[in-house]
């Protein structure tokens, strides 16, 4: 938390300074959270996505095994028959048999590779949820220290205005000297307020004090 010192003309500047300063810095903390955010609803969809493809591709995974049973039963019973006009269909049923295999393998590898992708969405998603609370931390303490600096300014205004507004007005039997004494200060020095060259004073004249 930084530290400020109620000293008019330099105060003033570094506060001034310094919200600007904070001002920026929270504009940059926000568009970066909304980038952050944008980036994370991204990749919710992309996961989304890729859990519908999973879903289709373990549908096809299924039929598949079903049609890889139906071969083999047909295979069984044409072994069992032996019937040798049968033989090269046989052979036909075989060959669709592996190719239905090496498709197998390749949605069983498809399945691992989105699996993998799945994880790692799942992992860059957590960091940016940690990112997400981080820039809210930080802005919520931009927030703070911009409270503070205003409540500064408004302080030394209203000290400003204070100061500015002493003024004294003349009454019967008032004199320069006394007025001097009664506000704790010199003649002269409500002389070279007010730009006086005499002493000479008039009832309801208004004197500039220190």
């Amino acid at each position: 938390m930084k530290k400020y010192c109620l000293l008019l003309p330099a105060v003033l500047l570094t506060g001034c300074g310094s919200m600007s300063s904070s001002k920026g810095e929270k504009h940059q903390m926000e568009l970066s959270l909304h980038k952050v955010r944008t980036e994370v609803e991204d990749i919710k969809h992309e996961l989304n996505t890729y859990e519908i493809e999973h879903h289709v591709i373990e549908g096809k995974l299924i039929d598949q095994e079903q049609t890889i049973a139906s071969l083999r039963q047909q295979v069984a019973e044409l072994k069992s028959g032996k019937l040798d006009s049968f033989v090269q269909e046989l052979q036909n049923l075989e060959k669709k048999l592996q190719q239905v295999s090496k498709k197998q393998d390749k949605i069983v590898t498809d399945i691992r590779q989105l699996s993998s992708h799945a994880n790692d969405t799942t992992t860059a998603l957590s960091q940016y949820k940690d990112k997400i609370a981080q820039f809210e931390k930080a802005i919520q303490g931009q927030n703070l220290q911009l409270q503070e600096i205003s409540k500064i300014k408004e302080g030394i205004t209203k000290l400003s205005q204070a100061e500015s507004s002493r003024t004294y007005s003349v009454k019967a039997g008032d004199s320069l000297e006394k007025i001097a004494r009664d506000q704790k200060t010199t003649v002269e020095e409500l002389k070279r307020l007010n730009q006086m060259t005499t002493d000479l004073i008039v009832i309801d004249q208004l004197i500039n004090l220190p």
